[in-house]
């Protein structure tokens, strides 16, 4: 129970990894706050399950692509308890397509979920709390550093809110807020579910397999803790030792 008495904020938390690292904090005695982006019953399905396991959990929903709602979010779950130790920026995705295929819409949209929503909300818990144990741990992927096509706006923005994660480390770090990012690689998800090149992956990690989305959820609460107070502005590639390019993955594939 180290993290016992501590209020984290999670975004994106109704399903995948998102939900595996609510019921983690939770375990871990963290009060929680889940979000979704919009309907109710995967996001109280999560809180349930941490209720069942004594824990305390509640609902918030709102899409993050939307003007302020990343800050208002964060500025609702602040209320709930009158205090925010821990903020996990887990909401991201966005359709994916060639560069060049791209509308202004789309990149707009991919841009606002994974990026602006990244730095709205970050600034917005930066504001409110007053935790000098305070954590915010962003949620990238392995597309921000491993190239391939089809996931270039998604790359861009990814590795834009981790070069904004390391700099807020450097502001936040005199008040005791550490700011880190972790990089999952390909984890067992609905994302994935049907397609059929993640057969491709486990040959080229360390490990032999794909992820699973409580492999991502035990990095996130251990940075969480007062053990990581000394880790600050740094991504975490929670990829299973993955030893080549995702091009080159893809290319296998077939």
């Amino acid at each position: 129970m180290r993290l016992e008495g501590r209020v984290a904020f999670v975004t994106g938390s109704s399903r995948g990894i998102g939900a595996a690292i609510a019921r983690r904090l939770a375990a871990d005695g963290a009060r929680l706050v889940l979000h979704a982006r919009a309907g109710r019953d995967r996001a109280d399905a999560v809180a349930q399950v941490i209720r069942a396991d004594g824990g305390e959990a509640h609902v918030l929903l709102g899409d993050l692509t939307e003007g302020e709602t990343a800050s208002d979010l964060v500025g609702r779950a602040f209320a709930i308890h009158g205090a925010l130790d821990m903020l996990v920026l887990n909401a991201g995705g966005g359709k994916g397509g060639l560069a060049v295929d791209q509308s202004v819409a789309a990149i707009d949209s991919v841009i606002a979920l994974n990026l602006r929503a990244t730095i709205l909300a970050a600034s917005a818990f930066a504001r409110l709390s007053e935790s000098d144990q305070g954590r915010i741990v962003f949620i990238s992927s392995g597309m921000a550093t491993h190239p391939a096509p089809g996931v270039a706006v998604g790359a861009a923005a990814k590795a834009g809110a981790e070069a904004f994660i390391r700099c807020l480390a450097q502001e936040l770090g005199p008040r005791g807020i550490t700011c880190n990012s972790v990089a999952p690689g390909c984890t067992c998800t609905e994302m994935i579910a049907g397609q059929a090149w993640p057969e491709a992956v486990p040959p080229w990690t360390a490990l032999r397999r794909l992820g699973e989305p409580e492999d991502i959820a035990d990095v996130v609460a251990f940075l969480a803790s007062h053990e990581a107070r000394w880790l600050t502005g740094l991504t975490i590639a929670a990829n299973g030792g993955l030893v080549t390019t995702a091009a080159n993955i893809l290319a296998r594939a077939g």
